[in-house]
């Protein structure tokens, strides 16, 4: 397993209890407590300093936000990853109806809180010896929609949103929200697979993204525990795109 960013280490300590054999990774190791698990500089802006196939597991807690390339970040996680196996992010849930609200205010991910900025959203970077080793804030939103693209671009597939601690917010605006976002997203739905360019995988993509939408855990959840399994290497996925695109584009 790999544990990026590995933090202080207390997760990767964990996992190894378990009987994982666990690989740590941070951009800052010198945080790192568990002297016993290797822990390896790594700046998840750039390539991983694994091999390809390295690992059964990669767990990034609290990673993805802080990342400007996110496309990259999936695709690096794949790269790493044996066939079948799985990469687990998590992140706060900016998919949950408090954030949603919160962003049609102030876009933030919380009411109280002033949107992302160059003053509150650059942290350590009396560590950073360049651009590239700043470590950014919450910048970067992942929803669950953009991570499920970017995931599908990459070669994964989403096979579960694990549930997280409530936020009790959410839970009150849900009553307000679920009929609307029901109402709404199945007239989204509707003119998309009439007026989309022809593609046999729409109706797929639609009732996934439905289904997201409208789960329990992704609207009321204080976190997004996301579970994805790798399905094919970055280029077949982009080589079965293209493929579709072109076929669209044939056909129109």
């Amino acid at each position: 397993m790999l544990d990026v960013p590995a933090g202080n280490g207390e997760t990767a300590q964990l996992l190894k209890e378990l009987g994982a054999n666990v690989t740590a990774s941070d951009l800052y190791p010198e945080f790192f407590r568990y002297p016993d698990i290797p822990c390896i500089k790594a700046n998840l802006n750039d390539t991983l300093p694994f091999a390809d196939a390295s690992f059964d597991v990669v767990i990034c807690q609290e990673g993805i936000e802080h990342m400007p390339n996110q496309l990259h970040l999936f695709q690096e996680l794949n790269r790493v990853l044996r066939p079948g196996g799985r990469a687990i992010i998590t992140t706060p849930n900016y998919s949950n109806l408090r954030t949603r609200l919160s962003y049609l205010l102030l876009e933030s991910e919380a009411y109280k809180l002033m949107p992302p900025n160059e003053v509150d959203s650059i942290w350590a970077a009396d560590r950073a010896h360049n651009i590239h080793d700043v470590y950014l804030g919450h910048i970067f939103f992942a929803n669950l929609t953009r991570q499920r693209a970017l995931a599908a671009l990459s070669g994964m597939r989403i096979t579960e949103v694990h549930p997280s601690r409530v936020n009790y917010t959410s839970l009150f605006l849900l009553p307000f929200y679920y009929p609307w976002m029901r109402l709404l997203g199945g007239v989204a739905r509707r003119r998309g697979l009439r007026r989309g360019a022809p593609s046999a995988r729409r109706p797929e993509v639609y009732a996934e993204l439905a289904r997201l939408n409208g789960s329990l855990n992704v609207l009321t959840g204080g976190h997004l525990i996301v579970e994805y399994e790798k399905r094919a290497e970055t280029s077949e996925a982009v080589a079965a795109l293209t493929g579709k695109l072109n076929l669209a584009t044939d056909r129109t």
